[in-house]
């Protein structure tokens, strides 16, 4: 009998461990293949590479009361005033953001039109714009995190529309930058695109959706600091391997 309860006993703990870490995945992860974990400046635990052309994977998990991911946005923050191109393909596309648009909660997404040209190889929207010097695009009401460089004193902003994430059993990983990698260990979505970036000294990758769950009407998210990715100049590579201990190279395995 004490044998019966100490292996039940060792099986929820096991199973609660298990979830617990399931259930850690933060609901948006944005993560560079083959990407290094460091800190670049001001730019602190962020996945970098080096590389213009590279593979992006943007992730959306499903918590326990999680019904729906919607109206999922890819932001990257480029520095102020400076113009490039940038190609981002994927199985699903990926549209580029430019005028609002109303979502399921009432709530415009974009906050606002754009603003300003940053792109050089794209048309925008029919005024002409397709980006914005502010936070204007955040949803009415949202507040996210301010970290670097997503502020609106640094950095000028782009917006693509990658569409909903499903709920598929065990597809999601957890690309922490404080840990190593955990592989399909949530449920929901990744999506991967191929980037080529070409002019911008610097693009910075959040991800930000809707999650409407069993609880409540929705909120929206982004991703936490520590789960985002940058694009830095290959000059910067003698600098990222000189950060040693600071910085360890975790490959997609």
């Amino acid at each position: 009998m004490k044998l019966l309860k100490s292996s039940v006993l060792s099986i929820f703990v096991i199973s609660f461990l298990f979830n617990q870490t399931v259930f850690a995945v933060p609901v948006f992860q944005v993560y560079i293949e083959d990407a290094v974990a460091g800190t670049v400046g001001p730019d602190e635990d962020t996945w970098f590479t080096t590389s213009s052309s590279f593979s992006l994977i943007v992730a959306g998990a499903y918590g326990p009361d999680t019904e729906s991911l919607t109206d999922v946005t890819l932001v990257l923050s480029v520095p102020q005033d400076e113009t490039g191109s940038i190609c981002i393909t994927g199985g699903d596309g990926a549209a580029l953001l430019a005028e609002q648009y109303v979502t399921d909660d009432g709530l415009y997404n974009p906050g606002g039109d754009a603003v300003i040209d940053l792109l050089t190889n794209e048309p925008g929207n029919p005024q002409g714009y397709d980006g914005y010097t502010d936070k204007s695009f955040l949803p009415d009401g949202v507040e996210f995190n301010n970290h670097y460089p997503f502020k609106a004193d640094v950095s000028d902003f782009l917006l693509y529309g990658i569409g909903d994430f499903d709920n598929i059993s065990y597809a999601v990983s957890n690309y922490s930058t404080d840990e190593a990698i955990s592989y399909n260990i949530a449920d929901g979505q990744e999506k991967t695109y191929a980037v080529s970036i070409d002019g911008f000294s610097s693009v910075h990758f959040d991800v930000y959706g809707y999650e409407k769950t069993n609880k409540c009407e929705g909120t929206w998210k982004i991703n936490p600091g520590s789960h985002d990715a940058t694009m830095v100049p290959e000059p910067a590579t003698c600098f990222l391997l000189a950060l040693g201990s600071v910085v360890f190279l975790r490959k997609r395995r």
